[in-house]
C-alpha cells in the first residue's frame, strides 16, 4: 500500500508539476499578449492623438482659407455692386448724350435747312436784281 500511495504520490506530484509548468507557461503567454496588446493600444493612442493633431491643423488651415474665401467673396460683391453702379451711370449718360446728339442733329437740320433757304433766297433776290439791272439797261438804250 506504501507502494501504491508512493506512486499515487508520485503521480500527483509529477502532474502538479505539470500544472504548475503549464500555469507558467500560460502566465508568460498572458503576460506577452498582454504586452503586445499595451503596446497596440499605446501606438493606437498615439496614431490616434497624431491624427487628432494633423486633422485639427488641417480644419484650422481650411476655416483660415474659408473665411479669406468669404472676404474675398464679399470684396467682389462690393466690386460688382460698384461696377454695376457704375454701369447704370455709364447708361444713364449714354442716354442722356444720345437725347443731345440727336436734338443737335434736329438744330443741325433745321439750320442747314434755313441756309439753304436763305441761300435760294439770296441767290433769287441776286438773279432778281440782275434781270432788273437788265432791264434797266434795255429801258435806258430805248
Amino acid at each position: 500500500m506504501e507502494q501504491e500511495y508512493s506512486l499515487k504520490e508520485q503521480g500527483l506530484d509529477a502532474r502538479v508539476r505539470e500544472l504548475e509548468e503549464s500555469s507558467r507557461s500560460s502566465s508568460a503567454e498572458l503576460t506577452r499578449l498582454l504586452s503586445a496588446q499595451q503596446k497596440t493600444s499605446q501606438r493606437w493612442k498615439e496614431e490616434a492623438k497624431t491624427l487628432t493633431v494633423t486633422f485639427h491643423t488641417k480644419l484650422t488651415s481650411l476655416k483660415g482659407e474659408l473665411t479669406g474665401q468669404k472676404q474675398r467673396c464679399q470684396e467682389l460683391e462690393i466690386q460688382l455692386e460698384t461696377d454695376h453702379e457704375t454701369i447704370v451711370e455709364y447708361e444713364r449718360q449714354m442716354a442722356e448724350y444720345q437725347e443731345k446728339n440727336s436734338r443737335l442733329q434736329r438744330r443741325l437740320t433745321q439750320a442747314e435747312q434755313r441756309a439753304t433757304t436763305a441761300s435760294q433766297q439770296v441767290l433769287g433776290v441776286l438773279h432778281w436784281g440782275q434781270g432788273a439791272a437788265h432791264t434797266d439797261d434795255a429801258s435806258s438804250v430805248v
